[in-house]
């Protein structure tokens, strides 16, 4: 486990009101125009169950301007803590858009480039046919290493740079189905951070409360300190969200090789005993591929900074990444049906997971973010200037409800005529 005992000292957020409102009520307030949105969670937190039982947070920023602010329920079922509109969900396998975000920033600044070899940075990386394996290979999930053969436990995957240390001399994956995994809960989170650590010098976390959440104000973090306990939910799955991935004893569909075994359960992201996401140690580790924990509001701010930057003008300053940089970003490199747990996924070339546009093209030309476990997502809408974001305690196994549609029809409504985003759409590679 490496936390960074520097975080303890910065400046921590201005104390927070501990009010304990009713969990069966939803809290929070819409925009004019929004009130649709609004129906659309209260349904959605009803047919996930009791408010005892779960919780969940709902943010919408508009242009900069917060349109829709809401959360429900229960954020620690044997606290009875109540979900409040600061309280920080684990993202768990959606951390990866965020990590991305972080890469890209250093890419903005010219400390590193996505098309050059993660040995470049990282040398000892370089060796058993890992030489030619770019950082952008990893980011979109086409670097054939999506999971490790070393026999790990819960424990070691809290301690990134031992796991820097277990992949150097690793192979890419012999098995054919690996150029296709576009789900890797683990590995691509370990590189990465270790070339930011041999980049700047600073761990993953401190870096992005440095660079990223502290400057912007987001309530976003890569591991908490003490302080921030008492505001993270505890998760849990419903009878069948683990179902939807590969046994734990490979029994799946393998060829033998067992692929899925060490992608999926070399451990289990999702362990039988949910309770581990929940202990103290797990939220103080740095997991960059898992283990980042934000509220709605961050999120959605983040999304819609993004946004923001995607459609400037060129040259014109950035809040955080520059036009240039979320071109690429976001320019299509992977897409491809996933040989292990299925569904279809395509990235940027910048690991942003590119989105459906749904029943409003308009509204959503462009989307990118991240689809998270049991029903999280965040997402940026450029055109519309839009970032959201929806966050659950509870994990479901089907797509539960569709609410961030709710949110496209508010601003197929409200914005009519959204031009249509030009950032190239045509691959440059197959996954």
């Amino acid at each position: 486990m490496t936390t960074s005992l520097v975080r303890q000292v910065l400046p921590r957020p201005r104390p927070r009101p501990r009010t304990r409102p009713t969990a069966a009520d939803v809290h929070g307030t819409t925009a004019p125009g929004f009130a649709a949105v609004r129906h659309s969670f209260e349904r959605a937190c009803r047919d996930a169950g009791p408010p005892c039982s779960q919780g969940a947070a709902l943010a919408v920023v508009r242009n900069g301007e917060t349109v829709v602010d809401l959360w429900h329920g229960t954020a620690d079922p044997v606290t009875a803590t109540p979900w409040t509109g600061d309280t920080l969900a684990p993202v768990l396998t959606g951390s990866h858009g965020i990590l991305a975000t972080a890469v890209l920033l250093l890419a903005d600044m010219g400390a590193l480039a996505l098309d050059r070899p993660v040995g470049d940075y990282w040398p000892e990386f370089a060796v058993r046919g890992k030489g030619a394996v770019t950082l952008r290979d990893v980011l979109t999930f086409t670097a054939r290493l999506p999971g490790l053969a070393a026999d790990l436990d819960q424990r070691d995957v809290e301690n990134p740079q031992l796991m820097a240390l277990l992949l150097e001399p690793h192979s890419p994956e012999a098995d054919p189905r690996a150029a296709g995994v576009l789900h890797g809960p683990w590995t691509a989170g370990w590189i990465a951070a270790e070339v930011i650590r041999r980049v700047d010098g600073r761990e993953l976390d401190l870096f992005f409360l440095e660079e990223i959440a502290g400057p912007l104000g987001l309530d976003i973090h890569f591991g908490l300190v003490p302080d921030q306990l008492p505001y993270a939910a505890r998760i849990s799955y419903d009878a069948d969200f683990r179902a939807r991935f590969p046994a734990p004893d490979g029994s799946a569909d393998d060829g033998g090789a067992n692929l899925a075994g060490r992608v999926w359960n070399n451990p289990s992201p999702f362990p039988a005993d949910a309770g581990i996401w929940s202990e103290s140690r797990r939220r103080h580790a740095v997991i960059p591929a898992l283990g980042a924990y934000a509220s709605a509001r961050g999120l959605a701010r983040l999304q819609g900074i993004l946004a923001a930057d995607a459609v400037r003008a060129p040259g014109e300053a950035p809040l955080l990444l520059s036009r240039r940089t979320l071109d690429r970003a976001r320019s299509l490199w992977a897409e491809g049906l996933d040989p292990l747990l299925g569904g279809v996924s395509a990235y940027g070339e910048g690991g942003l997971q590119l989105l459906d546009e749904g029943l409003h093209p308009t509204v959503r030309s462009g989307a990118f973010g991240h689809r998270g476990p049991g029903g999280t997502a965040y997402q940026a809408w450029p055109q519309a200037g839009i970032g959201a974001a929806l966050v659950r305690g509870r994990l479901t196994a089907g797509p539960g409800a569709r609410v961030l549609d709710s949110v496209a029809d508010a601003v197929a409504n409200t914005v009519p005529g959204a031009v249509v985003d030009v950032v190239a759409r045509t691959p440059r590679t197959a996954a």
